[in-house]
């Protein structure tokens, strides 16, 4: 009876995180006038990502949370920048790039959501060097942010926008290909590659109910609460 009542309460808690994230993720995709079913793909695509890599438990984990937090810092960016329609000034682009850091100053309140820092830090980090804010290159780059970037480019450019339709899976494959090696780890866009047109069809045109159905069943079989 002691085990059974210890599982429900793990299972309670572990509800009660992912509410939080999804409120999280909620609250970031409606400041930056966003859905959140941006915030379930891309974290589908990264978690399947990480298994295909061979990833343990904590680094799913952490990435399952950065995933969805890593706009958290856009909610310090004020709207006459965040929502500006066109493009950026050097000034307000040097406001837009302060995000990354307020995120950090956020989840960094939180100790079960530190090991999100990895991907709200560096996931305008780029392979070759040349991204920001730190200019990290390579395996200075954690590989849970070598992930993401390579997810969450994939979802925008399949994804509707309001400035652009979706691009043909084969289009997508070919950019992201194209982008080895400067902006993508080699050996993750590689692996992701080879799984893309799979996860295509099962996710990129699911609703947001489904989306969100699919990544709660994923994480339930791959979390483990310590």
């Amino acid at each position: 009876m002691a085990d059974a009542r210890r599982d429900e309460l793990t299972d309670e808690l572990l509800d009660a995180n992912l509410e939080l994230l999804d409120v999280l993720g909620r609250a970031i995709a409606e400041r930056d006038s966003d859905t959140n079913a941006h915030n379930y793909r891309v974290t589908l695509y990264s978690v399947k990502l990480a298994e295909t890599l061979g990833l343990d438990d904590k680094r799913v984990r952490d990435l399952t949370a950065g995933a969805f937090l890593y706009d958290v810092g856009k909610i310090g960016i004020r709207d006459a920048v965040l929502l500006k329609p066109g493009p950026l000034t050097p000034d307000e682009t040097v406001i837009m790039r302060e995000h990354v850091m307020k995120g950090v100053a956020i989840i960094s309140r939180a100790k079960w959501l530190r090991g999100a820092r990895a991907v709200v830090e560096c996931h305008h980090e780029k392979y070759d060097g040349t991204g920001y804010p730190k200019g990290l290159a390579g395996a200075q780059i954690p590989l849970i942010a070598r992930i993401f970037a390579v997810a969450d480019v994939f979802d925008a450019l399949t994804s509707h926008r309001v400035y652009k339709e979706p691009f043909e899976l084969e289009k997508v494959v070919a950019l992201m290909a194209a982008k080895s090696g400067n902006h993508f780890d080699p050996e993750v866009v590689d692996a992701f590659l080879v799984i893309a047109a799979g996860l295509y069809e099962e996710i990129a045109h699911a609703t947001e109910e489904q989306a969100a159905e699919m990544l709660k069943a994923l994480v339930r079989r791959r979390f483990k609460l310590e």
